[in-house]
């Protein structure tokens, strides 16, 4: 069974492998050897093909999670440990959470309580190998090397060159409630940040689409115009034809592994050079500076050639911040990794987990995840009780912690979205874990109405 998902505010998120997710979209598929991870060539196996269990923990109610009011007598109890769901044994796509935009790519807009496969897919009769999931899109690779999305594209980010233009407030989205074949080939493996996709090849090269604001497509400018002769109102004018990522000499590389965050991009190449671009705000770039870059940079390690990413490195890009590991197990950290405290400006080694070889680990918006041997560790804001400490666990934790109902058991990737947490736990080690039993499907057309705006956001609404 593979997972992958992605992070984000509300709604689903951008999931590149299994790392970072985004509460209401997580695709999930079976497979029982192949997992899906950002490598250039055929998906690696998973400790000698065994099947894993899905473990949840954290909120169950989507709708109560950030935006929505609830009944209290019919409210979902939060999972305060690891539950595993009922195993899906396939080797097809399955989806469920929030779909305003189709992102579940069902042909509807329902939204889904529990798994439910994707079937446009199956017609197709293809493979997935990797599959990731933005702010309301979802991106599929599969076997063959197509790549298909599904959702909102009002920002070109399902990448099949062509999109609507909403001229005013009312007017039909340009959604996708069904896969549609994106403009790019010989995909391996797929990330998407918020609004826009990234598609590493198996050739290592890397191809994106999408919003542009802040220069997340690396395409050496952020396609800002003026729509009027006042210069008062600016926009960024969507891209939704795929197109390689080639300035700076990033072009002549190979790259390896590739991870988006909400509005930039981590990755390495096969000399274990890091590379990021896009949104540059707290310090995510690692560049010493909060600069946006339009195009690749390299980030500078400390320690040189002694520093570089081994070719099963992880890397992972969160809201605010990026993770990657290097040689001798050291994990860097570099942005906002915690809600106090100084930003890191620049890749500072994370001694916490100094030493772990670590199989897979995930950054979300407030929560971060890790695992390595048979452990696996969670940190950070846990307000649903996403860190999996048990109900009498603690609700936060400022570093690293075990996630006690996990230890001694196999987990091979973990996945923080906003407000829970998903584990990938082997398949025998997991049977003595509860079992969860998703709540139904929504009734077709029924919407969920958001609570009012509460601090800063709702001052800011009133100006």
């Amino acid at each position: 069974m593979c997972i992958d998902i992605r992070h984000g505010p509300l709604g689903p998120v951008a999931i590149d492998d299994v790392r970072s997710p985004r509460l209401g979209l997580i695709p999930l598929y079976d497979d029982a050897r192949a997992m899906s991870t950002p490598i250039v060539d055929a998906p690696r196996a998973i400790e000698g093909g065994r099947i894993g269990e899905l473990a949840y923990a954290g909120a169950t109610d989507y709708a109560r999670v950030g935006r929505g009011k609830t009944n209290p007598d019919g409210h979902r109890p939060d999972l305060t440990e690891p539950h595993a769901y009922e195993a899906l044994r396939d080797g097809r796509l399955w989806t469920w959470g929030r779909n305003e935009r189709g992102q579940l790519g069902h042909g509807d807009r329902t939204t889904r309580g529990a798994p439910t496969e994707v079937r446009a897919l199956r017609e197709l009769d293809v493979k997935c190998v990797s599959v990731a999931c933005g702010k309301s899109h979802t991106a599929v690779v599969c076997s063959n090397g197509d790549v298909y999305g599904f959702g909102s594209n009002k920002q070109g980010q399902i990448g099949c060159g062509t999109m609507k233009k909403v001229m005013k407030k009312g007017d039909a989205e340009d959604d996708k409630l069904t896969p549609v074949k994106a403009l790019v080939a010989n995909g391996a493996s797929v990330s998407c940040g918020g609004e826009f996709t990234a598609v590493l090849t198996r050739d290592g090269e890397v191809f994106t689409y999408g919003l542009p604001q802040y220069g997340q497509l690396g395409h050496g400018t952020d396609h800002e115009y003026n729509t009027s002769a006042s210069s008062i109102k600016i926009v960024y004018e969507p891209q939704p034809h795929p197109k390689r990522v080639v300035a700076n000499g990033f072009g002549e590389r190979k790259i390896v592994k590739l991870s988006c965050g909400v509005n930039h991009v981590a990755c390495f190449d096969d000399a274990g050079k890091i590379w990021t671009w896009g949104f540059g705000g707290y310090g995510r770039l690692g560049h010493r500076v909060q600069k946006d870059e339009f195009a690749p940079k390299m980030v500078e390690i400390q320690g040189g050639d002694r520093n570089l990413c081994p070719a099963d490195a992880v890397i992972g890009a969160g809201s605010t911040s990026t993770f990657v590991s290097a040689l001798q197990g050291q994990l860097y950290a570099f942005g906002k990794i915690k809600t106090t405290g100084d930003n890191l400006m620049y890749p500072t080694p994370f001694m916490d987990l100094q030493g772990w070889v670590l199989r897979d680990f995930s950054a979300g918006n407030v929560t971060f995840a890790a695992c390595a041997e048979k452990s696996a560790v969670t940190w950070g804001g846990g307000q649903y009780g996403e860190l999996g400490y048990g109900p009498k666990g603690k609700k936060s934790s400022a570093n690293p912690d075990l996630v006690p109902s996990l230890e001694g058991k196999r987990t091979y990737a973990v996945a923080c979205g906003v407000g829970y947490t998903l584990f990938l736990v082997d398949k025998e080690d997991a049977k003595d874990l509860p079992r969860f039993t998703p709540a139904p499907d929504d009734e077709p057309g029924k919407k969920v109405k958001a609570a009012p705006a509460k601090g800063p956001v709702a001052k800011k609404q009133k100006k």
